[in-house]
């Protein structure tokens, strides 16, 4: 299955921005060369319970990392963050404000949106671009 991109459900959405923000602190992560779970992984269970609650949290968790990727990936700062602002603009107002439980289609968007990152075709048309440690190009 892949990154549907005008699914506009709430938990779907949801899952998107998970994805996202695991990306941003996981690249941030492989600039620094340090190795550890991001903030989106050791909160996942509890977004899934209180997820404007616990957005919040991880969102402003990303200060720091979003400064490191400006200081040494700007493009894919500004990439992911327009990407970030595109996916929080599709909720309808109520649906991100509400903190009731997620369903296991978050998941769904989740991983359709993770695997969408990672993926990053070669200019020859090859398979994805990735280093030893799974973290593609410096290209986006």
């Amino acid at each position: 299955m892949s990154l549907e991109e005008n699914r506009t459900t709430r938990d779907y959405l949801f899952g998107r921005l998970l994805a996202i923000a695991d990306n941003i602190e996981q690249r941030a992560l492989h600039v620094a060369k340090e190795q550890r779970d991001t903030s989106a992984n050791k909160l996942m269970q509890r977004f899934a319970e209180h997820p404007c609650s616990t957005w919040r949290t991880i969102e402003l968790a990303l200060t720091p990392y979003m400064a490191r990727l400006r200081a040494n990936r700007p493009a894919v700062l500004v990439e992911r963050v327009k990407l970030l602002d595109t996916v929080v603009g599709m909720f309808s107002g109520e649906d991100f404000i509400s903190d009731r439980k997620l369903s296991g289609e978050f998941l769904l968007g989740y991983h359709c949106q993770r695997a969408a990152l990672w993926m990053k075709k070669k200019p020859d048309g090859g398979s994805p671009d990735k280093d030893e440690s799974g973290i593609e190009g410096e290209e986006i």
